[in-house]
C-alpha cells in the first residue's frame, strides 16, 4: 500500500441493480484481509467536532487543490437528501469563499456525505473518503469488521469476521461499535436514517422489522423514525 493507494487483495466492486456493490473474489475464513485502504481525503477533528465532521472535510477538500482533484476523480455514489436552511447558507458561504457554482458544491458535499468514514488510531480522530471502503455496503449482520491499522496511520483495513463465500457482498456495519448491533430495528434504523439518510435492506433487518412498519410507505417510515426521538 501507498499513502494514497489501494490494496484489494480478496474483494472488487460488482453491479448491483443501479449501483455497486464490494463482493469476494474467493472463498476466504474469518480474520482474512479484504481490503487495505488509504483516504483520498482526511481532515482531522477535535473533541466536540464529530457532528461538523463531514463539513470540515468538505472544506479541507475545497482548500486542497489535490485532495480536490482525487475526490473529484472518482466515481463516489451520492445520496441525495433534503437540506436544511442552514446546511443551504453554509454552502452559500462556502461557494463565495473558495469561488465555487453552489450547484456543484453541493453535489460534491452530498458526495462527501455519503461516503465519509470516522477514524481514530494512535490519538488521531478524523474523517476522510476511502473510495472503495465507502463503496462497500452497511449491514447490521455483517461478515466484515473496518479496523485502523497503527503501524499505517490513516490506512483502514476491512477483515472478514466469519467466512465469506465467493461472490458473496461484503459488508460491514458503519458505526463501527457493537453496541450499535445489539439495539432492535427502531434503535439502529432511527440512527441510520439520522446518520446516513437510509433504512438497512439487510436480511436481519427484513426479519425483524415490525409488522407495523412494513405497511408504511418509504415516507411514512421516515417521518415514523423521526418522530421517534432515538
Amino acid at each position: 500500500m501507498t499513502p494514497t493507494g489501494s490494496y484489494t487483495p480478496l474483494a472488487r466492486m460488482s453491479g448491483w441493480g443501479g449501483e455497486a456493490q464490494l463482493v469476494a473474489t474467493a472463498d476466504v475464513e474469518a480474520g482474512v484481509l479484504l481490503i487495505g485502504e488509504y483516504p483520498i481525503a482526511f481532515a482531522e477533528t477535535r473533541e466536540g467536532e464529530d457532528e461538523a465532521g463531514p463539513w470540515l472535510l468538505l472544506e479541507t477538500i475545497l482548500c486542497s487543490p489535490e485532495m480536490f482533484e482525487r475526490v473529484s476523480a472518482q466515481d463516489l455514489k451520492m445520496t441525495k437528501w433534503p437540506l436544511s436552511a442552514g446546511d443551504h447558507q453554509t454552502l452559500d458561504r462556502l461557494a463565495r469563499k473558495y469561488g465555487r457554482n453552489t450547484k456543484k458544491l453541493t453535489q460534491l458535499y452530498h458526495r462527501v456525505a455519503a461516503n465519509n468514514v470516522r477514524y481514530t488510531q494512535a490519538g488521531v480522530t478524523g474523517y476522510g473518503i476511502w473510495p472503495i471502503i465507502s463503496r462497500s455496503n452497511h449491514s447490521c449482520d455483517p461478515n466484515a469488521r473496518l479496523r485502523a491499522s497503527a503501524p499505517h496511520p490513516l490506512a483502514e483495513l476491512l477483515l472478514a469476521t466469519r467466512p465469506i463465500s465467493k461472490d458473496t457482498a461484503i459488508c460491514w456495519n458503519y458505526f463501527s461499535d457493537d453496541s450499535f448491533l445489539a439495539l432492535d430495528w427502531l434503535g439502529r434504523n432511527a440512527q441510520l436514517q439520522r446518520h446516513f439518510q437510509f433504512l438497512c435492506r439487510c436480511t436481519r433487518c427484513e426479519a425483524e422489522r415490525p409488522a407495523q412498519i412494513s405497511a408504511m410507505s418509504n415516507a411514512e417510515r421516515v417521518a415514523f423514525l423521526q418522530r421517534s426521538g432515538r
